[in-house]
């Protein structure tokens, strides 16, 4: 009997200490920003902790890419849910990916926040590095927030970022 309770006990100890707390980055628009990029950025053979990325968004999030479509000449969407997102994401380890926010802005009414941010992204390999604007829409539940939207496009010449959304 002793050793089923210490077995018992040291199971909880691991179990307890083993799990991901990612209670702090959802606490705040502030504290998802900051985990967002934390976790989308390191350097080549650094995995990206994927679940903490799921946490961020609502289990309804939308994500959605818009970009100029030269053979069709006009502006496109690629729509996406949380996994679909994380399967583009797979090159960021491989490669070497940062990003970094140069500006963000938000309005907040009831459990409603809109917010625009801009960053900048570059490769540890050099290939590539640009500029985007993302909008996003969080949900606060009463308990914490949620990404239920995001947003976004890279800077092109013929979409540059306004200098009013930059803070370099």
């Amino acid at each position: 009997m002793r050793l089923l309770i210490l077995g018992f006990l040291s199971f909880m100890f691991f179990a307890c200490f083993s799990q991901k707390n990612y209670e702090k980055d959802v606490v705040s628009i502030e504290s998802i920003g900051e985990a967002y990029y934390e976790i989308v950025s390191g350097p080549i053979g650094q995995a990206r902790d994927f679940d903490r990325l799921r946490n961020l968004f609502h289990p309804q999030a939308k994500l959605t890419y818009s970009y100029w479509s030269e053979e069709e000449q006009k502006n496109k969407l690629m729509p996406m849910d949380i996994e679909g997102y994380i399967e583009k994401l797979d090159y960021l380890d491989k490669r070497g990916f940062y990003e970094e926010e140069l500006y963000v802005s938000s309005e907040s009414y009831g459990s409603i926040t809109q917010s625009i941010s801009t960053y900048k992204f570059w490769m540890e390999d050099k290939t590539a590095e640009g500029r985007g604007f993302t909008s996003y829409q969080y949900f606060y539940d009463g308990n914490r927030y949620w990404i239920l939207s995001m947003f976004w496009m890279m800077e092109s010449d013929k979409y540059p970022i306004p200098t009013g959304f930059l803070n370099e």
